[in-house]
């Protein structure tokens, strides 16, 4: 059955109606006609099945079978990412949704290559909104991540308060090896600061210390931005969502 996003006000009178790209897609790509099954998230929580009623010009009108609503999640991950060359931000976008990360905050930090002007800020973090859009519905997800515009290390650093784990991998002395800091640690919920290809400089790191968040070292190997973002996203939810068997 094909899967497609839509956000709560597009559900109406027992129909929910596919705008924009996602009608595109129905109507265009896969060409799906009246009468097709079909499944509807709107990124709350909420999952609609039921069938094509009408294809429009513009729209697809959805008359709604069942509606489902899945139990909010209260172990929460979340990624503050400095933005790294190319198009590498697309792919730890895409894999964070994967990993079940609820927040991506990009920052710029004092070693970021990429500068991000005010007129492509905007839609740099409008792209980075569609691929998680894609990437929840490709996997399954009833909830898409929100994406923060870009913004300073130093105001990602206000996101540590209400995490019960706070981490910044770093390549600088006095860390700690992640193993041990997630040893026992019962968090529910997590924060991850991931640095640019550069690595974070001593006073990021000490702001962040400040903050409350532990400097921890992935092991012997220098991992790239996007690899490093991957493994410890991969640990975080192992331990929130895992550990106990959930």
């Amino acid at each position: 059955m094909s899967r497609f996003y839509a956000p709560p006000g597009s559900v109406s009178g027992g129909n929910i109606i596919l705008r924009g790209r996602e009608a595109h897609h129905a109507k265009d790509v896969i060409r799906l006609k009246a009468g097709d099954e079909i499944a509807v998230f709107d990124g709350t929580g909420k999952e609609y099945s039921g069938v094509i009623d009408k294809i429009l010009k513009e729209e697809v009108v959805i008359k709604i079978n069942k509606t489902s609503q899945k139990k909010p999640d209260d172990r929460r991950l979340a990624l503050v990412q400095a933005i790294p060359k190319l198009n590498k931000m697309d792919t730890i976008v895409e894999k964070a949704t994967e990993l079940g990360v609820e927040r991506i905050i990009p920052v710029i930090t004092a070693r970021t290559v990429v500068r991000a002007d005010d007129s492509r800020a905007g839609l740099k973090a409008g792209r980075w909104r569609k691929i998680a859009v894609t990437a929840s519905k490709q996997c399954g997800r009833v909830t898409v991540p929100e994406i923060n515009e870009i913004m300073s290390f130093e105001d990602s650093l206000s996101f540590v308060r209400g995490h019960e784990l706070a981490v910044i991998p770093c390549l600088c002395e006095g860390t700690e090896g992640i193993r041990t800091v997630l040893k026992d640690s019962g968090a529910k919920s997590a924060i991850a600061f991931i640095g640019p290809e550069g690595d974070f400089t001593e006073d990021e790191v000490r702001s962040a210390r400040a903050k409350g968040v532990v400097p921890v070292s992935l092991g012997r190997e220098v991992l790239r931005s996007d690899t490093a973002a991957i493994s410890v996203l991969s640990v975080l939810n192992y331990e929130l969502r895992w550990r106990d068997g959930d």
